[in-house]
This record gives C-alpha cells, structure tokens and sequence, in this order.
C-alpha cells in the first residue's frame, strides 16, 4: 500500500501543471489522413470546398456541347459508375494518384474494390505461380505460427498463411518454396537472396502493424537483387503506410517507385474513403501476369481478376489479356478497362480532391517524405529527454516514418494486468470518454489522440500515424498528452487498488480539475465600455439589468458608471460606461491603471489604455482593441490576453439583413424566371431588364 501510495503522489506532482495542449486534430488512428481538419467547423467548410470543387469541376453538357450546369453532389452519389461524369471521375483519380506519388509512367495501375487485404490477393494471385519450375518467394516476416510470429495473432500472420494455403492447395504448389524472415519487416542482402534461389519477394512487415520501416541500405539491397536479373526478379511490396512516408534519399526513392510493384488500400496513405485498392505493376511484372494466365495454378474470383479474354464471347477457352484489365495507363493517361462492379463515384472525386488539397497545403510527394523523416527525428529526440515512453522499435533508422510505436516505461508498475488497466484508462482520457475517479470526481476527456492502440503482440502500448500531413508541433503535443494521459490514468488505477484496500482521497486530491487562477483576496474592477442590454426599458433606453442581474448572481458586482476611487472588497466589480466614445474620454477612463480588464464591442480603445488582466471583445474582429497591453488588435505582444467571442454579433448582424430584405422584398415573378433560367432562354444582360421592380 505504501508502494501504490507513493507512486499515486508521484503522477499527482507530474501532473500538477494540468494537462499540455491539445492536438490540432485528435485522429492519430492510421485512417483518412487528407482530410487533417481542424475542428467541426473546419470539417464543413472543407466539406463545402469539395462540393463547389466538384460543381465547378464536373458539368452537365448539351448535344452541342453547351453547359448546362454542375453535376451536384447528390447526383453523384446516386449516379451510376458506367459512363460521364463517372469514367471521367475514375480517369481524374488515376491521374491524380499517379501524378502526386511520382509512379513511372512504364508501371501500369489496376483498381478494385475490397481495400488493402484484397490489393495483396489481387497482387499474390497473379504473380506467385507454383507450376513453372523455378519461382521462389521470400516473404518478410516469421513463418506462420512459429514462436516469433505467434505473438502477432491472426492478422500479422495472415500475409504468410494466405501464401502457404494457396501453394498448400495447388497440385503443383509446395511449401518449401515459400521462405520466410526471422525478424519482421527485414529484407536480406542481395548476395543472400540470390544464394536462396528468391525470384519474388513480398514485404508486408513493416510501418503499419509492426511501425518499422526498411533501411535506405535494405532497399538499396533490395534493388541491387532485382537489377541482377530483373526480367526474372519481382518484388511486391504493401505501401499501405509507404506512399508519402519513405525516409529514403530521392534517387533511392524513384528507382524503388520504378523496380517494385505496390499495393495499398486508398485508406491510409492516399486518403480516400476505404473499401478500394491500387496496385502497381513493372512491365516485366505484367508480362508474369499474363505468362502465369496461360498456365494458371488456381481460379481467381472474378472481382479479383486482372486480366480479361480478348473475345468476350469466350470467358472459358479464349486468350486472355492484362491489355484489356482494370488498369490505368499512364503513358496514353487512359483506362484500359473498367472497375469490376460499382464503385462510388463520389468517393473516387472525394479522394481527388483530397490529393489536390494536400498538395496545396503540403507540397508534392517529395516534401511529404521530407515531412515524414523529420516527424520520425521529432519522436526520437523527444523520447531521448525523459524516461517515460520508449520507441518499440529500438533501431532508430528502422522505426517508422508513417506510423509509431511507444511503449511504457514504468518500474512501479511490474503487475502485467494493472499495467493494462493503466493502458487502457490512458486511451480513455485521450479519447472523448474521460476518467472517473473512486470518490466520483470526473476528469473531462483530452480527446488529443483517439484509438492509438497497438496490435496485439507488437512490443508497445500506442500506435499513432505520424506522417508528413502531421505538422511536427502535433507530435509533440500527442506524446505529451499520452505522457500526462498515462500518469492520470494511473492515478485513478492505484485509487482503485488502495480502495479496495481501505483507503480513499477526497475529491479535492485529484488534480487536473479546473481551479481558479484569480487571487480570491483581491478586488478586481472590469470596464464594460459598450450596451450589453439591446432590449429597451421602461425608460425607453437600453436595458442592462439581465446582464446586472447574472453578475450579481455569480457574487461579483455592476455599477452604472465608472469607478470613483474608493476601495472595494474583495471579488469581481463591473462597471458599465456603453457612453465612453472619444480619444479623450477614453484617455481619462483608462489610462491609468484605473481598471483591471475590459469588455467592449466597437469602443476604439487607445494604444495607452492599460487592463493588465486582459480584454473580451464582443464579436470577432479584435482591431478596435489597440492597446499595447496585449499587443494590438492583432495580440502580437504584451502581457494580456485578448480574446474575442465570435458568432453572436455574425447572427445579429444576419438577422439584421433578413429583416431588411423582407421589408424591401421584390415583387419579382420569380417562377417565370427560373423557368426561362432553366430552358436556357434568360440571359442577365438582355432580360433582366423585362423584369422591372
């Protein structure tokens, strides 16, 4: 009890300070990356900029080639997936994604439905096949159930056991040509690849689950193997993680985008809504496909199939052809073939879109690489001040440039199921769920990391994207977060425990809770130098007495005029002057410290005016407020806060303009009107003036 006592006072001083700053954007969940909003309102408005994105980008066409308007997005998201604006959507989208990610216009791009999992069977299917003599694959994680691999559970193992159930089941298919790694998300020297008769190799180890990465010398390794032989040799790589995130030197980065083919679902890297995936192929590697085509080991299922028969009357016997697949080719920038079954033409825009607004924000591909390599050094030079986290990965130049592994640190703690109660508490506050301690006092959410959970088996506590999109003052701020997280949680854990060992803490013992910072033995005077009352009176002028009221309520007090000098008691004293208007009654009011803070609207405060406690404007535009106390309208220095209250003055002021329009409000025939709008028959120069009003 002693030991869980301490350890409980330990945290409560670590934390203190209250929690660190939030994220700018709490989803750290390997998902959507693109979309990287702010906040609610700045999830609309990007919502908005796609809806006019996509009006402006896609119209509706006369037989003459006419506009008549915008495809909306509504019509999208009902229209079929066959013909305009649908071919082009998918063309725009394959454009885009090989454009941004730098793919070599010699690598053709098939896409399909089914996400990441269906891009690895799509990609395993048609290149491994057991019956030429010869094809040897390397796969770079453990063998299936073996100790090394047991940890990672079903879906770490599922890469290798898909491959050894397919050459299992095969007539002509054997174990034995299959090899796998001894570490997970290595790739063997060239000389030792070649030394193993390896004429395929699969990387699905690394960045995602396990948050490792390949070294610029296992790639460089990886390169010089395929250029030994490289009509014979095909690696086959998961970019689910990979495509903006490769710590790589840019040569090394072009000739791996070149030599390799790469799978990924849309989800992660790109973006895009899930339930799609790319994948792309060398030449030599299409030529693989359509050789193993003619003698085929198994059946593909036909949403999976990438190539298609040259005489549609001839599915069974016929030649078949990648020529005629669901391939983007980008050399002639053209669809070979089409997407198997219906895919969503407004996730495709929305993942376009996407794309473009990262690369307005952000920068191309290679600055997004640069991003992400800096993110890593970020984490590693943070982790390296304090004692708490540690990498999972413990080679610095393996660990991921996508995603992260952290893991706890903790001596005091050496009980595996208080450690994951500990975990898992921790996720809660840095979710949206929040703490409730034994005595019931809550502690509000952080909501600064949400799902950051690690795979089961690999060697941490979190997971968490961290790639170039991320801007490196976002990283900081989540591995400070999981920090304080981590020390709340425990706290309300060892409570737990000493509780059901008799001994409880008052509520006033948790920290973190939102305390008054004021000085409760001061009198505090605050100017109010604009109406707050809009309401008319008995008097017939505004009325304040609502506001007067709540102040008085809350123990502070409001006078009708300005301070006169006298001493006060202590607490919060509210003075209304909404009539101070001049540089020179201003000047006299509050130039001399007579006043602690402020509340104004449009009053045009001078530079010397001094509220050392801070300013409220009322709306949202701060440059009426020009006192150098807090640095100007725009807060650029000073020792006061400044703080502004947008949206109430924005409604006011729309309610405003209604009612003016509906006073005015024009006896135009405004049927007739849209009408001849909608035949085409209204130009605005020439019959606006047939409608006088």
């Amino acid at each position: 009890m002693t030991n869980f006592t301490a350890q409980r006072t330990t945290s409560l001083e670590a934390t203190k300070n209250g929690p660190p700053a939030r994220t700018v954007n709490p989803f750290f969940d390997v998902g959507p990356i693109t979309d990287v909003v702010k906040d609610e309102v700045d999830g609309r408005v990007n919502r908005y900029d796609f809806d006019r994105w996509l009006e402006k980008t896609y119209r509706k066409l006369d037989d003459k080639g006419n506009d008549l308007g915008p495809f909306t997005t509504s019509e999208i998201g009902r229209s079929m997936h066959r013909g305009y604006p649908a071919d082009a959507i998918l063309l725009d989208m394959m454009h885009t994604i090989h454009r941004y990610f730098g793919f070599p216009k010699a690598n053709q791009i098939a896409v399909g439905l089914g996400g990441g999992h269906s891009g690895f069977t799509v990609a395993i299917m048609h290149l491994m096949n057991p019956n030429p003599e010869g094809q040897k694959v390397f796969v770079d994680t453990p063998a299936p159930e073996s100790e090394a691999a047991k940890a990672g559970g079903f879906f770490r193992q599922s890469w290798g056991t898909q491959i050894l159930e397919l050459q299992s089941f095969a007539a002509n298919g054997n174990e034995d040509k299959v090899i796998f790694a001894g570490d997970e998300g290595t790739i063997p020297t060239a000389d030792e690849l070649e030394a193993m008769g390896i004429t395929l190799f699969v990387g699905v180890g690394h960045e995602t689950t396990g948050a490792t990465t390949y070294t610029e010398d296992e790639v460089n390794s990886l390169l010089e193997w395929l250029d030994r032989d490289p009509a014979n040799r095909h690696a086959m790589i998961d970019a689910t993680s990979m495509l903006g995130a490769m710590p790589w030197s840019q040569p090394v980065v072009d000739a791996f985008m070149e030599k390799c083919c790469i799978f990924t679902p849309f989800q992660k890297a790109i973006g895009g809504v899930s339930g799609y995936f790319l994948a792309s192929f060398t030449p030599v590697a299409m030529q693989l496909i359509d050789d193993n085509q003619k003698n085929p080991a198994w059946a593909i299922a036909r949403q999976l199939k990438l190539v298609v028969p040259k005489d549609a009357k001839k599915p069974l016997t016929g030649e078949k052809t990648v020529g005629l697949g669901p391939f983007y080719d980008p050399a002639s920038n053209k669809m070979t073939g089409g997407v198997i079954n219906t895919f969503s033409s407004l996730a495709f825009a929305e993942t376009t879109f996407c794309l473009l607004r990262v690369e307005k924000m952000i920068g191309s591909v290679a600055v997004m690489n640069q991003r992400s390599a800096k993110n890593r050094q970020q984490i590693n030079d943070w982790l390296a001040g304090q004692d708490l986290l540690t990498a999972g990965v413990s080679t610095a130049d393996k660990r991921g440039a996508a995603v992260t592994l952290l893991a706890i640190n903790d001596d005091g703690i050496t009980d595996p199921e208080i450690h994951a109660r500990i975990i898992a508490r921790s996720k809660q506050l840095l979710g949206y769920e929040g703490l409730t301690h034994p005595n019931g006092e809550y502690e509000t959410a952080l909501d600064a990391g949400r799902y950051v959970n690690a795979f089961p088996g690999t060697p941490g506590d979190y997971r968490a994207w961290i790639g170039g999109i991320r801007e490196p003052e976002d990283i900081v701020a989540l591995l400070e977060n999981i920090s304080y997280a981590y020390h709340r949680a425990k706290i309300v854990v060892l409570e737990e425990e000493l509780a059901a060992l008799g001994t409880t803490f008052e509520a006033s013992a948790s920290a973190g809770a939102n305390d008054r910072k004021d000085d409760q033995n001061r009198a505090y005077r605050i100017l109010i130098a604009d109406l707050v009352g809009l309401k008319f009176g008995a008097d017939g002028e505004p009325d304040p007495s609502d506001v007067k009221a709540h102040i008085e309520e809350q123990g502070g007090t409001f006078t009708m005029g300005g301070w006169d000098g006298s001493d006060l008691s202590a607490g919060q004293h509210f003075f209304y002057q909404p009539d101070l208007s001049t540089n020179e009654e201003l000047t006299e009011a509050c130039c001399g410290n007579q006043y602690d803070a402020v509340i104004a609207a449009a009053t045009f405060f001078p530079e010397t005016a001094t509220f050392p406690e801070g300013g409220v404007r009322i709306g949202a535009g701060t440059g009426n407020m020009a006192c150098a106390c807090w640095g100007g309208g725009d807060g650029a220095g000073g020792g006061a806060p400044l703080m502004n209250t947008p949206s109430f003055n924005s409604r006011a002021t729309a309610q405003t303009a209604m009612k003016a329009l509906l006073r005015v409000l024009p006896d135009l025939n405004v049927e007739e009107m849209h009408d001849r709008v909608v035949k085409g028959d209204f130009d605005t120069g020439k019959h606006l003036r047939d409608y006088p009003t």
